[in-house]
């Protein structure tokens, strides 16, 4: 989950285990029709040499004639593949790359023309394959294709200005997420945040907090932004946080009170003379956790409510609205296609997910099953950003959030998994194991399979873990990805 905002992490993961149960069930291992019904297969009539082996022995895969493609698609008999290594004909340095095959891998890469593929592989004993496609395709992001990064308000502001190393990969995106500056209490009110990021809010005018103010910090966080990137600009409101409202209350209760009745007038007067005050482009919200089918309702009320309070206020479609909102939430009887129609974006948070392997935002059960079951139940996955992570979690599902910046240049191109010899949890224990990331070669998978699929866009946590070294960052992966397939 998003790790400066952990408040419920049992919960999280005992849903998101029950999630991953339904994803784990599937067995599909077939690319979509939105590929295969625009693009041909150039790997058909072609057959492989070798499919089966051992660790440390590679597959052998001969299309029968020169064909350039930038899209390759392997699938497993099985489930032994742990890594492999792509080389075009005799080629000594690997095109492309990644760990686990599953039932279907799906990969891209810049153009690579090739009469034959050698596979290296790494596996649990003995591997075998059984199917492999490669397309080369082109023009399938929209041209509203978003790149919507998250920022935090105490990562924007960071005590003064943002250093100039951020300009790419704040440029890359073409929406920002600004969250975890302003809250709301069960009234309808509105709180800023500490400036030091310390779970405490302030009345919205209250600018007398101890050292810069939480007003004067979340405002100089958005002129940051604003000097580096002229992408549009939503803002979060949440209702998480006690300390400074006077009340004591869970997240769920709290929604439930600001959002109906009264208080639903009080907060959305103020959310419309906050957005209108600070110029954003739009709402987003992020309420992950409600049990209560009466919340998911009262919820999704407020969501028709406040986006037509804002058409009135500033015209019909000028102010986007969006949520966050957890997989497993998706096509239940808590957020369907039709009470959820009213958001102009629907951020699936495809991550803090745990597959056998441990993987908490695998291609497999994150992305390609994710997807197919979005559309299976009706979404328009024109509408969904799909999340990505700039963090990794260990495998044993441990409260520990790492950093990609603190391992960019030690994690290979079609890495995901790095080994920490120590980390510490948010209860203090000190431990060590295998985390695991979206490495670079992930990223562009993810990204180009979104805009293949026919996504809306894609959607970071967190912008702030990005690496800014030149050929690290993850920013511009995804950037050339949606360029690669523009």
């Amino acid at each position: 989950m998003k790790h400066t905002l952990v408040l419920v992490i049992a919960a999280v993961l005992v849903c998101a285990a029950v999630g991953m149960l339904c994803l784990a069930g599937c067995t599909r291992n077939s690319t979509p029709g939105s590929i295969v019904d625009r693009f041909a297969n150039l790997a058909e009539g072609g057959e492989f040499g070798t499919k089966s082996g051992k660790s440390g022995e590679s597959a052998v895969f001969e299309f029968g004639r020169e064909v350039t493609f930038n899209t390759l698609v392997l699938k497993e008999s099985g489930d032994n593949i742990r890594k492999f290594r792509v080389y075009a004909d005799d080629g000594e340095e690997p095109f492309y790359g990644s760990d686990y095959v599953e039932g279907y891998h799906y990969g891209s890469f810049s153009a690579v023309t090739a009469s034959s593929l050698r596979i290296e592989i790494e596996s649990d004993g003995n591997w075998k394959l059984k199917g492999l496609e490669a397309y080369d395709i082109s023009d399938t992001a929209a041209e509203d294709f978003e790149i919507m990064g998250y920022v935090t308000a105490q990562w924007a502001y960071g005590g003064g200005e943002l250093e100039e190393e951020w300009t790419p990969n704040l440029q890359a995106a073409t929406h920002l997420n600004y969250i975890s500056g302003v809250y709301f209490d069960s009234k309808g009110g509105l709180y800023f945040r500490a400036a030091d990021g310390s779970d405490k809010v302030y009345g919205i005018n209250d600018t007398t907090a101890e050292g810069v103010s939480a007003r004067e910090a979340f405002s100089k966080g958005l002129e940051n932004l604003r000097a580096y990137t002229d992408a549009k600009i939503v803002v979060t409101f949440l209702g998480n946080i006690n300390n400074g409202t006077g009340e004591e209350m869970g997240t769920e209760e709290r929604h439930n009170a600001a959002m109906t009745g009264a208080a639903s007038d009080v907060l959305t007067e103020n959310i419309l003379a906050f957005v209108g005050e600070f110029g954003f482009d739009g709402v987003s919200f992020d309420y992950e956790y409600p049990s209560a089918a009466s919340s998911f309702e009262n919820f999704t009320g407020y969501l028709e409510k406040l986006h037509t309070a804002m058409d009135g206020k500033f015209g019909a479609g000028e102010k986007l609205l969006t949520a966050a909102i957890s997989e497993w939430q998706l096509g239940t009887a808590s957020f369907t296609p039709e009470n959820l129609d009213i958001l102009d974006r629907i951020e699936v948070m495809a991550y803090d997910l745990f597959d056998d392997h441990g993987n908490h935002s695998s291609f497999y059960s994150a992305c390609y099953l994710l997807i197919g079951q979005l559309e299976e139940k009706g979404f328009d996955l024109g509408k969904i950003n799909l999340g990505l992570p700039f963090y990794s979690r260990p495998e044993n599902g441990d409260t520990f959030w790492g950093n990609y910046f603190d391992v960019a240049e030690e994690l290979g191109k079609w890495d995901n998994a790095f080994y920490y010899n120590e980390y510490t949890t948010l209860e203090g224990v000190t431990a060590s194991g295998n985390t695991w990331f979206n490495g670079r070669g992930m990223i562009y998978d993810k990204t180009c399979y979104a805009a293949d699929c026919g996504l809306g866009g894609v959607m970071i946590w967190h912008i702030g873990t990005d690496s800014t070294k030149e050929g690290y960052r993850l920013m511009e992966v995804i950037a050339e990805a949606v360029q690669s397939r523009a």
